[in-house]
């Protein structure tokens, strides 16, 4: 297929996200039933029930927030039995598969605002999600029928909690370079250039994938060393197509050595700090740490541990 078939394929789909995004709050309403978060005011968000939204603290997600607008607001609501039926469907061999379920309930259970307005949950920082998607599960089993458990072992095991995962430690060789104001990292270099750094966002990273599908399914060449970097110096998902991508990445050719070294250490810093544990305590009261591997797979997220002693 012609490259001019490729990118208007890839324009379609980024018509077709967006014309979603402007449906998504009438589509929350309608399967929750109840108005979005910024709808009602903060004393009639329902904190305790099932067909209501639950505010999550900004602080307390795995980046504490310093990487959204100031005043940025972040609620869920528990997902339904339809959505869990869909869920029922995860394949997890399926990467990709697993990556557009994990959206999907992000999609239909989080509200995200920023005071601009202009927000979505694919604003949403993918360090951030999975803490999220864990608070909707226990904002959906308030009973407890869902436990989530992790070997501690040979023969012992424990159930988790959202805040007993430790997702993330930034480096304070990263910290140094972040900018308040902006709200991400801003790298200054002697020559007297400036690059502009951010943590991955849901958008950005499911832009690149889709994108990545597309080029390969049509067998055509892509800039494969350019990948890993993309989801670092892509700011903002909104107007990203085939054209405004490859215009970064032309752009990227430019970058001096000294460029390359240090966005490569950035990166490689970032993923090294990107490491979920669990943290808990022993009956004598001392911290150990295990590593964050579901007993049931990530299936068992949103499914009742024992099914059966629902039966009579």
């Amino acid at each position: 297929m012609a490259d001019k078939e490729v990118e208007k394929k890839l324009q379609e789909f980024v018509e077709k996200e967006e014309a979603q995004e402007k449906q998504i709050g009438a589509k929350l309403t309608e399967v929750a039933a109840v108005p979005l978060p910024w709808q009602k005011s903060e004393s009639q968000i329902s904190m305790g029930n099932n067909i209501g939204w639950q505010k999550l603290p900004i602080k307390d997600l795995p980046t504490r927030g310093l990487f959204y607008p100031e005043d940025t607001e972040v609620a869920i609501r528990s997902a339904t039995a339809g959505e869990i039926r869909h869920w029922s469907t995860l394949n997890e061999e399926d990467i990709s598969g697993l990556d557009d379920m994990l959206n999907y309930i992000l999609e239909r259970c989080v509200s995200f605002k920023t005071p601009s307005g202009h927000s979505s949950w694919k604003d949403i920082k993918e360090i951030d999600r999975f803490y999220i998607l864990l608070g909707v599960r226990e904002y959906t089993f308030v009973k407890g029928e869902n436990q989530l458990q992790v070997k501690t072992g040979e023969n012992s095991k424990i159930n988790v909690t959202k805040d007993m995962i430790d997702f993330i430690n930034i480096d304070d060789r990263l910290m140094k370079y972040y900018d308040e104001t902006k709200r991400h990292f801003v790298l200054k270099f002697k020559t007297g250039k400036t690059i502009e750094v951010d943590i991955p966002s849901v958008g950005v990273t499911h832009f690149i994938k889709n994108y990545i599908n597309i080029k390969q399914q049509e067998q055509q060449n892509f800039d494969m060393d350019f990948i890993s970097f993309a989801p670092f110096v892509i700011k903002d998902w909104r107007g990203m197509n085939n054209n405004s991508y490859e215009q970064i990445v032309l752009e990227s050719n430019g970058w001096s050595i000294s460029e390359v070294s240090v966005l490569t250490r950035i990166r490689d810093l970032f993923i090294e700090t990107v490491n979920p544990i669990v943290k808990y305590f022993d009956e004598g009261g001392m911290e150990h740490t295990a590593p964050l591997n579901f007993l049931g797979g990530i299936k068992s997220l949103f499914l009742i541990s024992d099914p059966f002693g629902e039966l009579v």
